[in-house]
């Protein structure tokens, strides 16, 4: 069974296409603007391409039929002014038609926490009513809107703040504005790091996030493959991917210095626009159907340094 992972060669695709070459074929889909080869395990197929392109698309669809598609190749950063809607609507648009058309019916979505907004002090459950507060997350909801439109059997895998590092090489998060890569930038480069936003109404000041180990994440995916392969009905769903605890921006810093065995420098700056103050989610649905996570916040953030570039 053949299963294609748009945006393969990125930090979360490689760790799902590592653990799902294991049981299943994978061909792996990225345009490489951020993908990075090395990361992929030994022999996997790649296609180049990109999913705002149709022909792109065609020509995967064309030489390689598979029974589903893992979506992940979306911008989560659009700094250049460029903005999110090229790849994460357009090109769920176009993904959902040409696997229309190739006659492939099974759909795993990255989606967001991004879709919640402010969740407060209530934790976020897949069924609420979704306001997201950044353009991001906007994208995320209508790329599941389109899909939930479609009679595709899919599931939109709500991804919290994802962090750690699997075991195989080249597996850390270097990503320009993640959190756990700034802070282990800041120690590494000897910069203070900025912690954005010390105002909030929470614990300590700073924002309230839900981090899930990136090893967790995959084991999602897979998971999800194994719903959507033993499916014959249609079907669309949200599951959050997730840990169900809060831990605060300051708590983090800290105890990355204490898996770093030095104390992080830092400074408090503004609020980014459009941050929420506290995203948590309800982790009942995914416990239910077999998505829970394993592996604790501090075993995640010392995989991450393990693996964080000398």
């Amino acid at each position: 069974m053949t299963w294609i992972v748009t945006g393969g060669a990125g930090f979360i695709g490689a760790h799902v296409v590592h653990l799902l070459s294991e049981s299943h074929d994978v061909v792996v889909f990225d345009n490489l603007s951020t993908g990075r080869l090395e990361r992929l395990p030994a022999g996997v197929t790649v296609v180049k391409g990109s999913v705002t392109e149709t022909d792109d698309l065609a020509r995967l669809f064309d030489g390689h039929p598979a029974s589903g598609v893992v979506h992940l190749a979306a911008r989560k950063f659009a700094p250049d002014g460029t903005g999110f809607r090229p790849d994460n609507i357009d090109g769920v648009h176009n993904l959902v038609e040409a696997m229309t058309r190739a006659g492939v019916d099974r759909l795993l979505f990255a989606s967001s926490a991004a879709v919640y907004g402010e969740s407060g002090p209530a934790l976020a459950a897949e069924d609420q009513p979704l306001v997201p507060v950044n353009p991001y997350g906007k994208t995320k909801l209508e790329g599941e809107q389109i899909i939930g439109e479609t009679r595709l059997r899919s599931i939109a895998l709500r991804q919290f703040n994802v962090v750690g590092a699997g075991p195989h090489p080249f597996a850390a998060d270097t990503g320009p504005a993640a959190l756990l890569p700034a802070v282990f930038r800041s120690l590494s480069e000897g910069k203070k790091l900025v912690v954005r936003g010390h105002d909030y109404p929470t614990g300590d000041g700073s924002a309230v996030r839900d981090y899930v180990h990136v090893e967790d994440v995959a084991r999602a995916y897979v998971r999800g493959v194994e719903l959507l392969s033993g499916s014959t009905e249609q079907r669309h769903l949200a599951v959050n991917v997730a840990s169900g605890q809060g831990t605060s921006v300051l708590d983090l810093v800290r105890l990355a210095g204490r898996v770093a065995g030095e104390e992080v420098p830092f400074v408090l700056g503004d609020r980014r626009p459009g941050d929420a103050a506290e995203v948590v989610a309800d982790v009942s649905r995914a416990v239910e159907l077999g998505f829970a996570g394993r592996l604790s916040l501090e075993e995640a953030v010392r995989s991450a340094w393990e693996s964080w570039p000398a």
